[in-house]
């Protein structure tokens, strides 16, 4: 006779959550003016039923990875590069502490400049 654990049962995340989260985390980053939202939609998203929140994209891949594309407005004075990095840093560690989920990627998609 197999005795099997007793099962807490499982959690599953929104991917407006997981947005929220990395949206959160790229405004933390010195030089981002803004998520840029109206630009991290597009048509194509409505026709593959996907969406973007908060200015981000999450897609999760078959080995539960997430993806994601996060859209900014940022700052005229800000170094793009500099930037860049640290939003892909910042939004890595933001996701992963607080959900325990690996981030395969962040692509940081620079949509427009406030002057």
């Amino acid at each position: 006779m197999d005795v099997q654990e007793p099962t807490l049962g499982g959690v599953r995340v929104a991917n407006e959550v997981i947005a929220s989260i990395a949206g959160m985390a790229a405004c933390e980053i010195d030089g981002v003016f803004a998520m840029d939202e109206a630009n991290a939609r597009s048509i194509s998203d409505r026709l593959k039923r996907q969406s973007a929140h908060r200015g981000v994209r999450v897609s999760i891949d078959g080995g539960r990875a997430i993806h994601l594309d996060v859209f900014l407005t940022i700052a005229s004075r800000a170094a793009v590069p500099q930037l860049a990095e640290a939003v892909q840093v910042n939004v890595t560690e933001a996701v992963e502490r607080m959900l325990g989920l690996v981030v395969a990627e962040v692509n940081v998609v620079v949509s427009s400049v406030a002057f």
